[in-house]
């Protein structure tokens, strides 16, 4: 069974845009889901890239592509408007979930994905994410005490530090034994990696 490791930062519209599709693509082919939280910012700092949030011409190109891909998908999709927000805790948050309670970890991921994306979930408001976290059956509590577990910061620093060392310079990507791939539009080609039948090039 392959394995599909999944990198990506909640603050990233294209991995909303894969998190709606990834389900069916790991039910379609079997296989193992590892997700890999990323800190997208750290990631771009460390190629000495700019966010395309804040390159005027890209964020408007990328808020008419995402909504293509929305109406392509049949997805729903909202911008929040504290875009780009922080998203460190929520990254650590999964990195925890990991470690703490992996049975959660699925259901947080796509919940969290369309609480923010999809239903309005302001990831500036503490009190509106530890009720988003409450309301999955987590301890909003116990969920920032993790967090600062020094072990739990370490996990996100190496995924996106693996991330770099793979060549990734944005969010999601994907790996599929020696296949590294980028963005929501390549998933046809992750599902081909998955499969066997991705060409090495």
């Amino acid at each position: 069974m392959a394995t599909l490791e999944y990198f990506f930062d909640f603050v990233s519209p294209y991995s909303y845009i894969a998190q709606t599709q990834l389900r069916g693509l790991v039910e379609r082919t079997g296989a193992t889901l590892a997700y890999r939280p990323i800190l997208l910012g750290a990631l771009h700092k460390s190629h000495e890239i700019a966010s395309p949030a804040f390159v005027p011409a890209k964020a408007k190109w990328i808020a008419k592509d995402c909504a293509l891909w929305a109406h392509h998908y049949n997805i729903p999709m909202q911008w929040s408007k504290s875009f780009p927000f922080n998203s460190l805790f929520l990254q650590r948050a999964v990195a925890w979930l990991q470690q703490q309670q992996p049975e959660k970890l699925d259901t947080f991921v796509d919940a969290t994905f369309k609480a923010l994306w999809e239903q309005g979930l302001n990831p500036t408001d503490v009190e509106a994410v530890a009720a988003h976290c409450a309301s999955l059956g987590l301890d909003p509590q116990a969920m920032v005490s993790g967090t600062e577990l020094p072990e739990v910061k370490e996990v996100v620093k190496l995924n996106t530090a693996t991330a770099k060392e793979l060549g990734l310079f944005g969010a999601p990507g994907f790996k599929v034994g020696e296949h590294v791939l980028f963005g929501q539009d390549r998933m046809h080609f992750v599902e081909a990696a998955l499969n066997g039948t991705l060409p090495k090039v």
